[in-house]
């Protein structure tokens, strides 16, 4: 009988201890669900892809601006795109926005420790003849990083 309550009284203390450490939260996981972050506000870089195409990107006041800078599509760009962010990690970020004029979405990871960018596109969703969907998942170098002050 001692056995079975000793038992009984060391579980009920396990789950207790159980319980109250999985309501721990550390200050990575308060995260604004919902809330759009603006992390890069500030930041300014240029990548290039495998492909020698490069683009040149600034972040400032909630929005994004890009312009290509070498391959088939330099001198083109968008600018005042709202975009969102969040940091996933030490200096990397995950940023997205939709380009609703020209019908693309991206999603970018940028790890700055490893100067790398990753981005995921669906290119013209609408997929009209004269810009057809195809979507891009590409890697990148990244340089003349210039960080918020």
């Amino acid at each position: 009988m001692k056995t079975k309550l000793a038992t009984f009284l060391y579980l009920a203390l396990f789950s207790v201890g159980l319980s109250l450490a999985q309501s721990k939260t550390t200050d990575e996981n308060k995260f604004q669900f919902g809330e759009p972050e603006h992390f890069l506000d500030g930041y300014s870089l240029n990548f290039q892809y495998q492909d020698g195409t490069a683009i040149h990107m600034e972040f400032y006041n909630g929005k994004a601006k890009y312009e290509w800078v070498a391959g088939p599509a330099k001198g083109n760009g968008n600018k005042d795109i709202p975009y969102r962010s969040r940091k996933i990690g030490n200096d990397l970020y995950l940023i997205n926005w939709h380009e609703t004029d020209k019908k693309d979405y991206l999603t970018l990871v940028f790890d700055f420790e490893k100067m790398l960018v990753h981005s995921s596109i669906i290119v013209g969703y609408e997929n009209k003849p004269e810009r057809t969907l195809k979507t891009v998942f590409k890697s990148g170098i990244i340089d003349h990083l210039k960080t918020a002050e």
